[in-house]
Order: C-alpha cells, then sequence, then structure tokens
C-alpha cells in the first residue's frame, strides 16, 4: 500500500481501545485527505480535541454492538469505495459477526499474534490460568475456523506491535499539576497477568525514607490480588510515599489528569502474558497498552530492557534491569526539583 494514494480511509475501532485509534488516527490523518472512522461512543471522551476535530475526520459512533448491528453493517458497506479500510481489534466476541462484504482494500491489525497464526506453538499449560481448558477448547471447537475465514476476507495483515509510533498531536494541559512531590504513574488496572507488582514492593522496601513521592494506580483496583496488593503496600510505605488507587473505572478526565501531572511513567511488565489460551511473548507478539500511554503524553516511562523500543519512542523510554537503577533516576529527578524550588 502506497500512501502517496492514499486519499480516503476509513477506520473501525468496536472495542475499548481508545488508545490505538489514536495512534492510528495520528498516523494516517496527515496522509489522507478524508477519514471516516467508527467507534465505540465511549472512545470519543479519549481522543484529544486537537486530532478529535481535525477537518478532515468524520465520526460515527455506537453504543451497543448487538442493537447497532444494522448501523454497523450499513457504515461498513458504504467504505466500499476507499482506499483503505483498517479493522483495529477483532477480538474473539466480533467473530461472529455477519458482514456481507468488506472493501477491497480492507486490512486487519493484529493485537496477538500467537493467539491468530501460532496457537498450537504457544499453548499455555493445562493449569497455567483457571480458565485455561475452556480457552483452549473455545478455540479449538470454535474460534479457530472462524479466524481463518476472517483472515480471509483481508487484503492486508499488521501486527500493532510493528506499527510506528508517529509524533501525537499535542495535548494542551487541562489542569494545574503544580506540585512540589514526584509523581510515579503505574497505567491499567492491577492484575496479576503480565506484571511484576512484586518489583513495586521492592520500590517502597528500598527507597530512601526521605523521598517524598506519589505513587499512582491508574486503573481499577478492584480483584482480590488487587487489594492484598495494595494492603501490602500500605504495610511498609514510609509516610513520605503517598499511594492513590481507585476501585472504580477511571473517567477520562482524572485520567487525563494525572497522566499529565505523572513526572514519570513505569510499566513493571513481565516477559510473558496469557491471552485466550496461549502465552503471548511481550512486546513482540503483542504490546502493552501503557506504550500507547507514554505515546500520547509523552511521558518518560519506565520499561524493562529487554522490551524492544518501539520506533519513534527512544527519548522517551527509560529501560532498567533491576529496581535500584529505577529509584537512581528517581532520586536524579527529585534532586533537581528539589534546586529549582530552591532558587524560585
Amino acid at each position: 500500500m502506497h500512501y502517496e494514494k492514499i486519499t480516503k480511509i476509513a477506520l473501525f475501532e468496536p472495542e475499548l481501545h481508545h488508545e490505538v485509534l489514536e495512534l492510528f488516527l495520528a498516523h494516517y490523518v496527515h496522509i489522507a485527505k478524508n477519514v471516516s472512522i467508527l467507534t465505540y461512543s465511549e472512545n470519543i471522551k479519549y481522543i484529544n480535541e486537537t486530532s478529535r476535530f481535525q477537518p478532515n475526520v468524520t465520526w460515527c459512533t455506537f453504543e451497543n454492538r448487538k442493537k447497532d448491528e444494522r448501523l454497523i453493517k450499513q457504515w461498513i458497506s458504504e467504505q466500499s469505495g476507499v482506499d483503505l479500510f483498517v479493522w483495529i481489534t477483532l477480538s474473539p466476541l466480533w467473530l461472529n459477526f455477519n458482514v456481507e462484504k468488506l472493501p477491497v482494500n480492507s486490512m486487519l491489525v493484529i493485537h496477538n499474534y500467537h493467539f491468530w497464526f501460532e496457537y498450537d506453538n504457544h499453548k499455555a499449560p493445562i493449569f497455567h490460568h483457571l480458565k485455561t481448558i475452556w480457552h483452549q477448547w473455545l478455540y479449538f471447537f470454535s474460534y479457530r475456523q472462524k479466524q481463518k475465514r476472517w483472515l480471509s476476507r483481508f487484503r492486508y495483515w499488521n501486527s500493532l506491535v510493528s506499527f510506528p509510533f508517529l509524533p501525537p498531536q499535542r495535548i494542551p494541559s487541562q489542569h494545574s499539576t503544580t506540585k512540589n512531590n514526584l509523581t510515579v504513574v503505574i497505567p491499567g488496572g492491577i492484575r496479576k497477568n503480565g506484571r511484576d507488582y512484586g518489583l513495586v514492593i521492592q520500590l517502597i522496601e528500598k527507597l530512601p525514607t526521605t523521598m517524598a513521592i506519589e505513587l499512582v494506580f491508574l486503573g481499577v483496583a478492584g480483584s482480590h490480588f488487587a487489594q492484598r496488593f495494595l494492603k501490602s503496600m500500605f504495610k511498609i510505605k514510609p509516610i513520605t510515599v503517598i499511594i492513590v488507587h481507585f476501585n472504580h473505572y477511571v473517567p477520562e478526565n482524572l485520567f487525563t489528569f494525572y497522566m499529565q501531572r505523572a513526572t514519570f511513567l513505569w510499566i513493571p511488565l513481565i516477559p510473558f502474558r496469557y491471552y485466550g489460551g496461549v502465552i503471548e511473548k511481550v512486546g513482540f507478539s503483542a504490546i502493552t497498552g501503557g506504550v500507547f500511554d507514554a505515546w500520547k503524553y509523552q511521558k518518560p516511562c519506565f520499561l524493562p530492557c529487554w522490551y524492544p523500543i518501539p520506533s519513534g519512542m527512544e527519548k522517551m523510554i527509560l529501560p532498567y534491569t533491576r529496581i535500584d537503577e529505577i529509584i537512581q533516576r528517581i532520586s536524579g529527578s527529585e534532586s533537581i526539583s528539589q534546586r529549582k524550588l530552591l532558587f524560585e
């Protein structure tokens, strides 16, 4: 696909991956003369206004996959003449969705490569996850053939891991974020799958007791695992550490507030993640959503040194091997902040 020939693009994001939608919008909005978008209505709130109100972008939304089926099918049929139609998220929920015909130049974005192309080679051990047997049964007796049929309908496939990170639209500050303390934000819900919260415990244990820091868990912390983890954190944290967490869905305005407030982002990843009965290799067969947050808000972000740095994000990613390296970076930043305050 030669971008210089593209004049009309259609983007379809039927789930809640607003950060991925925004990545694709930033990529194509300056290439195409017309960008048509259909997405779940909740996503609109998270797209920054600079991107949302581009004159060449037309938005259409829906509320419910089943109730709005006719609207979705009609919109897709109306895109038959576009130069590129991008289906951003095709999860198992949509494998039964009956679309008569996709535009000729259609592309499917692959979020979990092993799930789509190498299931047999990366199956999770039976007892790896409580639902492993159920997920693998579903795949082999329901999803497998449907996946093949869906793949055959797209002219192009593109792995999300390899998609380029172009500079995003600048997000104007919505709130006053003046503060003296450092803020480290860990975006995403507190979950066991794919994250190493033992490292976060180590951070709290090793922080100098004089260091004032705000640690924000920017996602839902409602699970039993999350509650146990937070209880452990509050037991050991010094009084100079403020912990912010949420037991509910974080609304867009609050999410933006803390992302803009952040001194650093931190994504404490582990190399492998469970998805639908397979093990995905993080950074290679599947990407982490926190990287999109770092890209969108242009914040320095701690990532494990084994994670491949996405093209265009070399200046933002701060690779680490040990927790001491994170503490050293944070300490250096704190010293700079204190010196600035001293001379203001």
